[in-house]
């Protein structure tokens, strides 16, 4: 690619809560990493986070995304042989999204817009015609198409005729050891890492977790993540009512560093999430990568990324959930599943396959332009 310069628009978590900060924040920052790597300069705009669903903050955030704007516009001006990297979130960011892309082509600024989390096509296919019209024109407008799901790219092909790359989230070179499958067996470790809010559904692991405790299956839960208070409150009553105080634990935010090595020694990644726009899970794909079974809902790209029907359950059910892992612990066929899930990611989902990819779509840009 002759442009060595990156204009990149996303959210970076430095206007977000910490209870916030979730797989955006960090798929992003690992995209940078990547760019700046590969040598290019990158002038990082923020994305406005909007923290809470009042009317002033709603407010606030309109003008912070109309500052923003005229900052790109300034930044153009002054970088006039960079791309536009967008981390688009389609849905009510449409339209700011059509007018930061609607604004570089004016500028002759060529444009990636990188189809970030899950539910777009389902937004595509309920939205009005408003909404309809402006999503085509960012896909329209956009010189190259990154998609975190292949559902994406395929929906792309089909309603634009445009080709798009395949452009997933992924675990670092450097945790993704050799595998070992050799892990305490008197002990069933499960584990959860992530945001721990209401629509990742931690209260119905809590649910899972009663059931096993039911089945007289000696075991331990650790939650890691950040938490709203009131949340937490919530939770650990549940915990204090149903006697499992001695049976989870809370860790609060930890870096992957240290996630890490919770994970080296877990069984079972629980992820029975609810996220209506749940797409490639970090979370998921980094458990895997560290050769944790994951038992997860049927959402976003969670089947996708698993690549194993067994380990997808598409009911909420606490009782499906505890059989599931109580039948694959008691039967010994935990080895064969961690074995299978590490080699999918260390075949799909790592550092090197997947800067690949990207630095694949940047030097499209020779050819697209």
């Amino acid at each position: 690619m002759k442009a060595k310069e990156i204009i990149f628009y996303a959210p970076l978590g430095h206007s977000t809560k910490g209870s916030k900060i979730g797989g955006a924040e960090v798929g992003c920052q690992k995209t940078i990493e990547i760019l700046q790597k590969a040598g290019f300069n990158l002038i990082l705009v923020e994305k406005p986070a909007k923290n809470d669903a009042s009317l002033i903050s709603g407010i606030k955030h309109i003008f912070r995304l109309l500052g923003t704007w005229l900052q790109l516009i300034r930044v153009f001006r002054a970088h006039p042989n960079a791309v536009l990297h967008v981390a688009g979130f389609y849905l009510n960011q449409i339209y700011i999204e059509f007018l930061l892309v609607k604004t570089a082509s004016l500028f002759k600024i060529p444009v990636l817009y990188e189809i970030r989390n899950g539910g777009m096509t389902e937004a595509y296919k309920k939205g009005n015609s408003l909404y309809r019209f402006f999503m085509k024109s960012v896909l329209r407008l956009a010189d190259v198409l990154l998609c975190q799901g292949y559902e994406y790219m395929t929906f792309i092909h089909e309603n634009l005729g445009k080709q798009s790359f395949y452009y997933p989230n992924y675990i670092m070179d450097k945790y993704m050891a050799a595998y070992n499958p050799n892990r305490e067996q008197d002990l069933l470790r499960l584990v959860y890492f992530g945001r721990v809010v209401p629509h990742k559904n931690i209260g119905f692991i809590l649910d899972v977790c009663q059931e096993i405790q039911k089945r007289g299956t000696l075991f331990h839960l650790d939650i890691i993540g950040g938490y709203d208070e009131d949340y937490y409150v919530k939770l650990t009553d549940y915990i204090h009512t149903h006697s499992l105080e001695d049976k989870v634990t809370f860790r609060g935010r930890l870096e992957f560093s240290s996630i890490h090595s919770y994970l080296t020694r877990s069984h079972f990644f629980l992820f029975p999430s609810k996220e209506k726009r749940e797409g490639h899970s970090n979370s998921l794909t980094e458990a895997m990568g560290c050769g944790v079974v994951p038992i997860v809902s049927n959402i976003g790209f969670n089947a996708s990324v698993v690549g194993n029907n067994d380990l997808v359950i598409s009911a909420y059910d606490p009782e499906i959930y505890a059989d599931h892992i109580q039948k694959i612990w008691d039967s010994g066929d935990w080895t064969g599943y961690s074995e299978e899930v590490y080699h999918r990611v260390k075949q799909n989902y790592t550092e090197s396959i997947v800067k690949n990819m990207l630095l694949k779509a940047y030097a499209s840009f020779d050819t697209v332009l």
